[in-house]
């Protein structure tokens, strides 16, 4: 028997981060972890679940972000459904989009983990999405710019189960740069104190400042970034160099497979290949655990994605993203103080608080 509903239960979110880790099909921005991370820039979150015989088969993770009468709906990505019950995406589709009116939200969006041409990882997605899904129904694009989706997978091939094959896909820069490593005393290992984790963390930190992208403090992810890694679901890598710590590489585990996050090398030593040596160690780890692929992940600036494609990686965009909007008139207001506002995330709490404000002066 099959039941699906809306829930905080830990119980049940214990089930569901085991569902995510024992399917392919599990993504790492789906685990409750992950979902409930949002709390830090004051934003609630639910889940649908969708049990048969008290065992999870599918659902979502749901943030939300609200105050007064805002109130916006934010599947990250999802839903992640197992394989033998895709009839189920089309009632969760409009359970969830109900669920957003009954509340009412004035917007609701979510990003659907398709592939249309998956290769040999098809099995990692939604295998089927046809034309009349009410997922079609929605804007495309993304609106609410608060809760980032995941865009699809640049994933490394690592079915041959033999790194030496692995490299032969690199590219010949990337070959070059791994084969200098060997000239190097660098080390690799996985941290697990909390001196090494801030530690790696700071390379981060100083990565993001140089490079001028937006990095959340040590501080405001110390408990959920301890919490990750006490369950497993995330790994810190170090390379050291010198007696010291030189480079940190940052990964998800999920779905079966490794996801990078974020990774850092300390300035003065940015002209080593140690960039290459890390990813090189995540790699061996991930062969060594039987995974079928290493995602690099999607994104990053032009030399970013060049460094991400020398790995001989291969990208898998989803479905482009999707977007309701419920509530036209409040939607409009925010939208109008939004463009005001710099791009991240900690914004959107002070456009609510001047709402509330407003709102509260009406009474």
């Amino acid at each position: 028997m099959i039941k699906a509903f809306f829930t905080k239960d830990q119980h049940w979110l214990d089930q569901w981060d085991n569902f995510l880790q024992n399917s392919e099909r599990g993504l790492y921005n789906q685990l409750s972890d992950w979902i409930k991370a949002y709390q830090v820039y004051g934003f609630d979150h639910v889940f649908y679940l969708i049990v048969k015989d008290e065992t999870v088969i599918g659902g979502c993770g749901i943030v939300i972000a609200k105050l007064g009468f805002f109130k916006f709906l934010c599947v990250p990505s999802g839903p992640v459904i197992d394989e033998n019950h895709e009839d189920q995406i089309e009632p969760c589709l409009n359970a969830i989009l109900n669920y957003a009116k009954k509340i009412n939200g004035c917007y609701f969006q979510i990003n659907m983990p398709f592939v249309k041409e998956g290769g040999n990882f098809h099995n990692y997605c939604i295998h089927s999405l046809p034309e009349s899904s009410s997922f079609y129904s929605g804007a495309l694009g993304t609106k609410f710019k608060y809760v980032i989706p995941l865009y699809g997978m640049r994933l490394i091939d690592l079915t041959s189960k033999n790194l030496d094959e692995v490299i032969q896909n690199f590219g010949s820069n990337h070959r070059r740069n791994l084969k200098k490593t060997q000239h190097y005393d660098f080390q690799f290992k996985f941290v697990s104190t909390e001196a090494e984790i801030a530690a790696a963390y700071d390379c981060f930190v100083k990565n993001a400042l140089q490079k001028n992208y937006p990095l959340r403090s040590y501080e405001s992810m110390k408990e959920t970034l301890l919490d990750y890694l006490a369950k497993g679901f995330a790994k810190i890598g170090v390379c050291l160099y010198q007696d010291k710590i030189v480079g940190a590489i940052y990964v998800m585990v999920c779905g079966k497979r490794l996801t990078y996050i974020n990774g850092g090398v300390v300035q003065e030593f940015q002209e080593l290949p140690i960039s290459f040596f890390m990813h090189h160690q995540i790699m061996k780890f991930a062969i060594n655990k039987e995974y079928k692929s290493y995602d690099i992940s999607v994104g990053g600036s032009a030399g970013v994605v060049r460094f991400k494609e020398g790995f001989g990686s291969q990208l898998y965009l989803y479905e482009n993203t999707r977007h309701w909007i419920l509530k036209p008139f409040y939607f409009s207001i925010y939208s109008l103080v939004e463009k005001r506002l710099k791009n991240h995330k900690q914004a959107i709490a002070k456009v609510l608080v001047f709402f509330k404000k407003i709102f509260k002066n009406r009474k």
